[in-house]
């Protein structure tokens, strides 16, 4: 134990609790994120090649982030009372059973359902999974801890599109679909036989939390109790300040990110291109995305979450914007890997953000209403293009959120890297 007035031992504090993540979280995050992203990838081209358009198509692709939507409260709630183990078990079950439904179904109502069931199995994964971390991790290692979390996210976006493209080709979208469910279905006895069912003891009061110094709330001292119909509006009345700013940010990056996986995939079909030459343009992009999450982690760590939040959203938006200005393969590739630069920047942002702010007693209803704000803006994304029912108004309109969403986050929002924590380490 580090005695009163002495600083930690910051070699033995950095790795110790990044090792403790890796069984119960980095390996099943690497396996689910390869299994999310292929079926992202593949679903929007499984529904055009099932002869529904353009509406349909983005309509089917929006209950994904629907039912993320949906499971943020009770999701939050069951984690409160059931912990994170078994959370996170049920819900990469949810996942799997869902991908299985779809390799049987040929109805695209049923296809609609089962992608509303699998999106809230990820919502609620990732939900338990960022509680989990933020209980386990301290304030000034998160940045590093969620941006190696976000990087194998983004090792998932480099894999699963590549994996997905060449398995359509190979073996059809039912076989990828069955790969999925598997996938998922084996990384939730991972997470059951390996996280932890113990509170770190880095938890709670014991944390320095820049939260205090952000919103202007005040919480009581004993732990508040929720119901499903009044979480969400007592958490948002307690912590409107953070809301009505950082919220914004979290509403337009998600609209942003959602928007890039799909116009991303409509656009290289409106251009010509087959599913395995799309697959490959989205890997290339990702792999720069996916080696950009040192950096970020180093940047919310040491510069700050803003000069990370601020440089991936106004990337992305900027990528959008110039995409339907690309009609063959070169320049295509060029904007795609843009918006990977940008996204790459912005590795864990939320989630770091999201855990710098939550305060310990009401953890994981917080982040459930965090989450759920994010969630929102990825439902409208999708939502967005089927009602305009244009590829290039749908991109310009998320550009403008997203650089909305930034400008918002420079101007409006405080740092929530601890500074103290900082000072403490004899940074500056």
């Amino acid at each position: 134990m580090t005695e009163p007035g002495h600083p930690p031992d910051t070699a033995r504090d950095a790795i110790n609790p990044l090792r403790r993540l890796v069984l119960p979280i980095y390996l099943p995050s690497a396996l689910m994120a390869i299994a999310q992203m292929a079926f992202l990838m593949v679903l929007p081209l499984y529904m055009l090649e099932l002869g529904t358009g353009l509406a349909v198509t983005a309509l089917v692709f929006a209950m994904r982030s629907l039912g993320s939507v949906a499971v943020n409260v009770p999701a939050s709630l069951a984690i409160a009372r059931h912990g994170h183990r078994a959370s996170m078990a049920v819900a990469n079950g949810m996942m799997g059973l869902s991908a299985l439904l779809i390799t049987v179904a040929s109805s695209s109502w049923v296809i609609a359902a089962a992608t509303l069931v699998f999106g809230a199995g990820m919502g609620s994964w990732l939900l338990a999974r960022l509680a989990y971390v933020t209980e386990q991790i301290p304030n000034h290692q998160r940045g590093t801890a969620l941006a190696m979390l976000a990087g194998l996210q983004r090792f998932g976006m480099f894999v699963g599109p590549l994996l997905g493209g060449l398995g359509v080709e190979t073996t059809g979208y039912r076989a990828i679909f069955a790969a999925i469910s598997l996938t998922a279905l084996a990384t939730a006895t991972l997470t059951w036989l390996f996280a932890s069912t113990a509170s770190s003891p880095r938890s709670g009061r014991h944390q320095t939390e820049p939260l205090a110094a952000i919103s202007e709330q005040t919480r009581p001292n004993s732990r508040p109790t929720y119901g499903i119909a009044t979480l969400v509006p007592s958490i948002l009345r307690r912590y409107r300040a953070l809301f009505v700013t950082t919220g914004v940010f979290v509403f337009a990056l998600q609209l942003v990110r959602e928007q890039r996986r799909l116009l991303v995939v409509l656009w290289g079909t409106r251009i010509g291109l087959d599913a395995e030459a799309i697959g490959l343009v989205v890997s290339v992009a990702s792999a720069v995305d996916m080696a950009m999450f040192p950096l970020a982690g180093y940047a919310m760590d040491h510069w700050g979450r803003k000069v990370a939040g601020v440089s991936c959203i106004g990337l992305l938006s900027i990528a959008l914007g110039l995409l339907p200005l690309t009609a063959a393969t070169l320049p295509y590739l060029l904007v795609v890997v843009t918006a990977g630069v940008g996204n790459g920047f912005g590795s864990g942002i939320i989630l770091t953000m999201g855990s710098d702010l939550a305060p310990a007693d009401e953890r994981s209803q917080f982040l459930g209403v965090w989450r759920l704000v994010g969630d929102l803006g990825a439902l409208v994304g999708p939502l967005l293009t089927s009602i305009v029912g244009s590829l290039v108004v749908a991109l310009g309109l998320s550009a403008f959120v997203g650089l909305t969403g930034g400008l918002v986050l420079l101007t409006c929002v405080g740092e929530t890297l601890s500074k103290k924590v900082h000072a403490s380490h004899g940074e500056t």
